[in-house]
């Protein structure tokens, strides 16, 4: 039994610290406990102590699966200030020989960090049915849902996985997903609702002002976004759903404003990616112009904005990323630009990932699909799915996706509290509407703004005085 007195010693000892953050103290006693745990931590709550917390305490290693080469870096990188050293990387970073003697001597880690990816390996799968497994995390875990039924098909294999690992103690950890993402979550990974804990914090940011601003093109959004960004203090992040705006409007930035930006996106190398994003960290990129996977496990407290140029394609990607402005729980703004019609972009990237019918009776190597989508296809085939099924569940899916894109309308639109309709969402209570709370009609006429931008229904007054008010006290 590992008492309190213990696990405040090694706390104090490993990361000098003399006090947990909310919720780490509650989770590792779920764990001690052995109760398989979903935690919904908001972006800083420091996630990653749990487990690392969990493996100093215990004999066994720590398998560690995440979904970015950058992520696993950085968790790596905030292990080894602790002064471990027993860390093993699986990734496409390692060569073959390496890899190798990794596996040859897994039982020496008491950390091991890995993909989706590189868990479906025989060999790796091999050596760590070897070793004992203390601990078992998914880390991002809302990615199982996100990503696994479209271009990671392999994150939907983990439970399977994780099953022919003996059941293995499972910590599953994310910053946002509501009740039918965290009952995916569990299905996913091989777990019964009635064998899982859950820990579940606030969605609600109150530091971060919630703005909805309707323009009438994309030279409209372009003009604002630079007004915006030549007003707007400190570091930032816009995201897109297209890699070629992203480049281009980083592109545009750069040759408008003084400010240092850059694009961040998987047609990037690792490498490109690692040195973007370790400029921002250290203040050299002032803007990242990014898609949605920039700023998971970002060690950067001091983001003071985050601006959606594209719609995101659902409520719980859209908080996710606005939490990532504002960790060291200072003033900060998100920023939805949207021009009507912007609702297309993610509809048709829907579309696009959704299989046809045709394609599900093809011989799939014959298909012409990429091999995201055959994958997807043999997950299901494999789960014994028969191609009438395969549809139903994928037209579902579709129906699904567009759901939750009307839901991201519906808080642009609505002439209520954007951030009330948020937590309902989310099924969590609403205390008051205030003036830093959001961009609704009575904010916005309480703060006197002049008609400066057609819109539908807001106006928007002069964002230097617009963020002086937001800002104040910083």
């Amino acid at each position: 039994m590992v008492t309190d007195k213990k696990i405040y010693q090694v706390l104090h000892e490993k990361f000098n610290f003399t006090e947990f953050k909310t919720g780490q103290l509650e989770i590792l006693h779920k764990l001690f406990d052995h109760h398989h745990t979903l935690a919904i931590l908001p972006t800083g709550a420091g996630k990653t102590l749990i487990y690392q917390m969990y493996g100093f305490l215990n004999e066994g290693s720590v398998i560690v699966v995440s979904p970015l080469l950058s992520l696993i870096k950085d968790q790596i990188n905030r292990l080894r200030l602790s002064g471990e050293r027993r860390i093993a990387e699986i990734t496409s970073q390692i060569d073959f020989m390496e890899q190798k003697q990794i596996l040859n001597n897994l039982e020496r880690y008491k950390f091991i960090f890995i993909s989706p990816e590189g868990l479906q390996r025989p060999d790796v799968q091999a050596a760590m049915q070897r070793i004992e497994i203390d601990l078992f995390v998914v880390d991002e875990a809302h990615c199982i849902v996100q990503w696994g039924k479209s271009f990671r098909p392999d994150y939907l294999k983990i439970g399977r996985i994780r099953t022919q690992l003996n059941n293995p103690l499972t910590l599953m950890l994310t910053a946002t997903a509501g009740k039918t993402t965290r009952e995916e979550i569990v299905r996913y990974l091989n777990l019964k609702k009635g064998e899982v804990e859950e820990y579940i914090s606030s969605v609600d940011r109150s530091n971060i002002y919630l703005d909805f601003l309707e323009v009438e093109s994309r030279s409209d959004k372009d003009e604002k976004l630079l007004d915006l960004l030549d007003e707007l203090p400190g570091a930032g992040i816009i995201y897109f759903s297209s890699r070629k705006v992203a480049s281009q409007v980083s592109e545009m930035i750069n040759n408008n404003l003084t400010l240092t930006s850059a694009p961040y996106h998987a047609g990037m190398t690792n490498y490109d990616r690692f040195q973007v994003q370790k400029q921002f960290q250290q203040d050299q990129v002032n803007v990242i112009c990014a898609t949605s996977a920039f700023g998971m496990g970002i060690d950067k407290a001091n983001i003071r904005y985050v601006i959606h140029y594209h719609l995101p394609g659902d409520i719980e990607s859209y908080v996710q990323e606005i939490g990532r402005a504002g960790r060291d729980g200072q003033q900060s703004i998100a920023i939805m630009l949207y021009a009507a019609g912007d609702e297309v972009i993610p509809s048709i990237l829907n579309d696009i990932e959704i299989p046809s019918e045709a394609i599900l009776t093809e011989n799939l190597e014959r298909s012409g699909i990429d091999e995201e989508q055959k994958e997807l296809i043999k997950y299901y085939q494999e789960n014994g799915l028969t191609p009438q099924e395969l549809t139903e569940l994928f037209k579902r899916q579709q129906l699904q996706n567009e759901q939750q894109i009307l839901r991201m309308l519906k808080l642009i639109q609505t002439e209520n509290c954007h951030r009330q309709y948020l937590l309902q969402y989310f099924d969590e209570g609403f205390k008051k509407h205030h003036d830093l709370c959001c961009g609704s009609i009575n904010t916005f006429e309480k703060l006197k703004l002049e008609a400066n931008l057609t819109t539908k229904k807001m106006q928007i007054e002069p964002w230097k005085s617009r963020l002086n008010k937001i800002f104040a006290g910083i």
